[in-house]
């Protein structure tokens, strides 16, 4: 009997630590890919850099769709907005832009964050990017309304985050919001279903067109803006 006890125990911890392993290994993803930033090339100061998560980590095609802007993608995957504060003074400070876009804020939705800490948590990385590049602009980009957000009942708290972040905007001549929903949607508010991935979430090429469509000539206008 006692051996029987000692072998269920000595399961449980064995069962436990692997639990933990996995936690951890999760948890050190971010400072790995935040850690990959270092090796690259180091950008040119006065260009435009573009920090979040996967939507803007899964732009590929970046550098050219946003030529002849000098762009630099420093976004990761699965973030939120308290990871994008986490890992600032590895990202904003050494980049010297003149221009920071912003795209941050689904993923604390799907994790059931409210929109007044989403809010919070971007305010805060307003102030610390102001504190760090005093003469940069900066574009909040409208959390995405994506189908994946529809069919989850999550839309109520994507236009309540896009409102703040329109609102953080207003009477500030630093700070732009550009809202790049609708030119993903048909004229009835639905999504294009062309414009998104078998994940319902994450982008094709033709959203990433859209996308672009609509940022780079935002994006024009404010990095030329002194």
């Amino acid at each position: 009997m006692r051996t029987l006890i000692l072998t269920i125990a000595l399961v449980t911890i064995s069962l436990s630590r692997g639990a933990e392993t996995r936690t951890a290994q999760v948890k050190n993803k971010f400072p790995e890919d935040v850690a990959k930033f270092a090796t690259e090339p180091v950008p040119a100061p006065g260009g435009i850099l573009l920090v979040g998560s996967s939507i803007f980590r899964k732009w590929l095609t970046f550098a050219s769709d946003l030529a002849p802007l000098p762009a630099t993608n420093r976004a990761f995957g699965g973030s939120q907005t308290k990871d994008q504060l986490l890992f600032f003074d590895q990202i904003v400070p050494t980049s010297h832009a003149r221009l920071v876009v912003w795209y941050c804020g689904s993923n604390d939705i799907n994790n059931h964050k409210k929109p007044d800490f989403i809010l919070k948590n971007t305010q805060d990385w307003i102030n610390r990017t102001r504190a760090a590049l005093p003469h940069a602009r900066i574009v909040l980009i409208s959390v995405i309304r994506a189908p994946q957000k529809r069919e989850d009942g999550y839309l109520v708290l994507v236009d309540e985050v896009n409102k703040g972040l329109r609102s953080l905007a207003t009477d500030s001549t630093d700070l732009t919001y550009v809202d790049v929903n609708p030119v993903l949607e048909d004229s009835a508010g639905e999504s294009l279903v062309e414009c998104y991935g078998k994940d319902k979430l994450h982008f094709t090429p033709e959203g990433y067109r859209r996308l672009t469509s609509v940022l780079h000539p935002a994006l024009e206008k404010n990095w030329k803006q002194p």
